[in-house]
């Protein structure tokens, strides 16, 4: 009898320890771009419980219940037309950080950042080639014709790590040369400006000389 009120009294020790290893620890969970802005309204679980979306300034402010140096999962829903950017944690782990400037001892929340990436970007493209009136194109799309000082401007929306070609259209000035040069640029990760630069020549054909027509009678 003896032994078993002292295993009672063992099992509501153990019970009494484990539930004073849980506490509430805050969290901040803050959504961005990759290029660090803020990225609201993002649907954001911890486990497999939801637990909010992102505010206007991309942050989810929270308390999580659990145990020190528990790892939990992070995950969001990623909207269309976007990515999770690599090399970034799915998981956060329960500490207790405290503040320790100015001998204030407040609690500081565990931050988790999570980057998302647009899986279109857009880019600029300069051409300067000091020839009024050329087209100029992409993949066979016209994006513009130079002005009278040789320029055009156009924005393009491309894929990050595809490829981008742009052409010249010289058909109608046979006299250029090169004829219908191509430049190629690897789209950067992230938004970029591309310059495109052509010397062109003027191309004359030499004259034809013609031997001459005599008229008259024929020496045999």
């Amino acid at each position: 009898m003896r032994y078993a009120r002292l295993l009672v009294v063992g099992l509501l020790l153990t019970a009494s320890a484990c539930s004073e290893e849980q506490g509430r620890f805050p969290v901040v969970i803050t959504s961005i771009t990759d290029d660090g802005k803020p990225f609201p309204s993002l649907p954001v679980t911890l486990g497999r419980t939801p637990a909010g979306h992102t505010g206007a300034d991309g942050r989810l402010r929270l308390r999580v219940v659990g145990k020190e140096g528990e790892k939990i999962a992070v995950g969001v829903t990623v909207p269309k037309g976007y990515k999770l950017a690599p090399n970034q944690p799915t998981s956060l782990v329960l500490r207790r950080l405290t503040d320790i400037e100015g001998g204030s001892g407040r609690p500081l929340p565990i931050e988790h950042i999570v980057k998302l990436s647009p899986l279109i970007r857009s880019y600029a493209v300069l051409v300067r080639v000091g020839v009024p009136g050329l087209p100029v194109q992409t993949f066979g799309t016209d994006q513009g014709v130079t002005n009278s000082k040789g320029v055009a401007i156009f924005l393009y929306h491309g894929t990050p790590g595809d490829e981008l070609q742009v052409r010249l259209d010289t058909s109608r000035h046979p006299e250029l040369r090169p004829q219908n040069p191509t430049v190629s640029f690897l789209l950067s990760q992230r938004s970029e400006a591309y310059v495109v630069r052509e010397r062109f020549t003027v191309y004359h054909a030499p004259a034809r000389h013609h031997r001459p027509t005599h008229h008259g009678p024929t020496r045999l």
